[in-house]
């Protein structure tokens, strides 16, 4: 007879071990074929002995899985949120909110780059190393670095900051091709975003010229942004601070890109000031005030010379040479979402470089012409090593709002500086009247305004709301403006209101410092509200109206036919 095997009970569980194990070596085996063109893993900054301990709390963001890793090279990593951090923020959603004081929300840099935090530089190299040895000598330095760091400064006060060493190796190489270095920030957190150890490291070891962009100055008013420059000569003197707009050359939602004249002039002038006569910037300055006096006019056909882009993916080390060829090189270094890319575009007029929301769209440095003698380089968003914590990284553009786990704790720190309910028109629900605001209680008010409600149960969606709020206080919407103010603002608040310099800022903030403009935006957020309080459950009609007319530009209105053979019917 013939001898069968008993059959060995299987469970799901088992099943499911054995998928992750056979997934788990296929992208080990693509990882491996890689190393031969690339010698970096996702594993390249741990120890032999630590090897998938330290892999497994580093998080990759818009991580890509079963395709060559090729496509992940560039993607942002942070180290995994702990547990206990997330449990903490959870715990203030039934808290009350208490409104800080404007004195309380007055920061400097020391308040988020605390004494002997740095960012890891280039290791030293030469010039007959191969590229494997070159390779495994900046994997070394990296790892012992960020074990360093890890050591010194506990891992709950240290901020999320980037792991992957591509990204810091395009900023090595921009550092050194470049003449100056534009540090770009937003202009609502400039203190949260400007590394003293980078300005120290730039001027004093590189010798670099440092010019600090405040962009998105048109968020702010100008009396603040008067008190920042103040602030910043006053603790950096080598440091030249310009204020820039890139929504300066928009005229409304729908019109043409154009030029942010009066900001590129005031970069014109600061690169003046750090060159001298070594770079001829006439021809850039011609072109800026050509362009300005034709938007000037009414005509809106501009033509903007050719523009000479070239995408460079080129990591070897190259001998910098000041103003090689006649050529001025100017870098830009800032983190993710600070506008980067479209300042370029502001520089230029027309869309040059892609932009996106999400962090981490620029991947690889890139070269792009202004003249035939003015080269801007774009480097990649690079998270410095600070102890920023993590509600401040996600209003700064650094984390995406779509992986945030807790957004309801995120606003609770939006709601401490902001006034919410009084900004957005919140009411509180039924059975809620007697309890105060917390920050569960205005996801739900908000969520009840707009209607979101789960698929499941019926009830306000709270998470949703709360993803739509921190959304609003990222791009400035709806009032839902946060921003920080350097030490003794409160008090000489008068001071810069009344300086002679508020016309400058104003002109750089274009449209949006012009009061009539203002008016108007407001009477719309107005109507919008109003068409948002009058919609019920009763009415649908009027509620399909309002959500026509809602300020989402990428809100595209859905026909409320259900039966869809119906239009064929009406068109016979």
């Amino acid at each position: 007879m013939p001898q069968f095997k008993r059959k060995v009970a299987f469970s799901g569980k088992k099943k499911k071990e054995q998928i992750h194990a056979r997934r788990a070596r296929r992208m080990h085996t693509n990882a491996d074929d890689d190393n031969a063109d690339f010698h970096t893993t996702e594993a390249s900054i741990a120890s032999p002995e630590e090897g998938m301990d330290y892999q497994e709390e580093v998080l990759a963001i818009n991580y890509q899985p079963g395709v060559n890793a090729r496509v992940n090279r560039y993607n942002l990593k942070f180290r995994k949120e702990k547990a206990a951090e997330k449990e903490k923020r959870q715990a203030l959603h039934s808290k009350p909110v208490t409104l800080l004081s404007e004195n309380e929300m007055e920061t400097g840099t020391e308040c988020f780059y605390p004494p002997g935090l740095s960012y890891p530089s280039r290791p030293p190299w030469r010039s007959n190393m191969s590229k494997k040895e070159l390779d495994m000598n900046e994997n070394k330095y990296f790892r012992l670095f960020c074990e360093k760091i890890d050591k010194e400064f506990s891992k709950t006060s240290l901020s999320m900051y980037e792991l992957n060493l591509e990204t810091w190796r395009q900023l090595w190489r921009v550092t050194e091709m470049s003449d100056i270095m534009l540090i770009i920030v937003d202009a609502r957190f400039p203190v949260a975003q400007f590394p003293p150890y980078l300005y120290h490291h730039l001027v004093e070891k590189e010798n670099k010229g440092i010019i600090l962009i405040m962009n998105k100055a048109d968020l702010l008013p100008p009396s603040l942004i008067l008190a920042w420059e103040h602030y910043f000569a006053q603790h950096f003197p080598k440091l030249i601070v310009v204020p820039f707009s890139s929504l300066e050359g928009y005229k409304g939602r729908k019109c043409l890109l154009r030029m942010a004249a009066e900001s590129a002039l005031c970069l014109v002038d600061a690169c003046q000031k750090l060159v001298d006569d070594s770079v001829n910037l006439k021809p850039w300055r011609e072109k800026i005030e050509e362009e300005r006096d034709l938007a000037s006019g009414d005509d809106q056909s501009v033509d903007i010379q050719e523009t000479n882009v070239v995408h460079s993916q080129n990591t070897a080390p190259e001998t910098y040479q000041r103003y090689r060829d006649g050529i001025l090189t100017i870098g830009t270094i800032g983190h993710p979402n600070v506008g980067k890319s479209s300042l370029i575009n502001a520089l230029m007029g027309k869309k040059v470089v892609s932009v996106s929301r999400t962090p981490g769209h620029t991947k690889h440095f890139q070269t792009i012409f202004l003249t035939k003698n003015i080269k801007l380089c774009d480097c990649p968003g690079l998270v410095f090593p600070s102890t920023v914590d993590m509600p401040l990284q996600v209003l700064l553009g650094s984390f995406p709002v779509a992986q945030v786990r807790d957004p309801i704790g995120v606003v609770h720190y939006i709601a401490s500086r902001l006034d919410v309910p009084k900004i957005l028109k919140l009411h509180l629900s039924e059975g809620d009247e007697d309890s105060e605001w917390t920050s569960y209680l205005i996801c739900k008010a908000w969520a009840e305004k707009r209607g979101y409600r789960t698929k499941s149960r019926g009830v306000e969606d709270a998470s949703r709301a709360a993803n739509e709020i921190l959304r609003f206080c990222l791009n400035g919407y709806k009032s839902l403006v946060i921003y920080q103010r350097p030490p003794g603002f409160s008090n000489d608040k008068g001071k810069y209101e009344s300086a002679s310099e508020i016309h400058r800022i104003k002109l750089i903030q274009g449209v949006h410092s012009d009061a009539q403009e203002e008016l108007s935006q407001d009477e719309e957020e107005e109507n919008v509200e109003e068409n948002v309080d009058t919609v019920s459950e009763e009415e649908k009609e009027e509620k399909d109206e309002s959500n026509e007319e809602s300020e989402d530009d990428d809100y595209v209105p859905i026909s409320a036919v259900q039966n869809k053979f119906a239009l064929l019917n009406d068109e016979d």
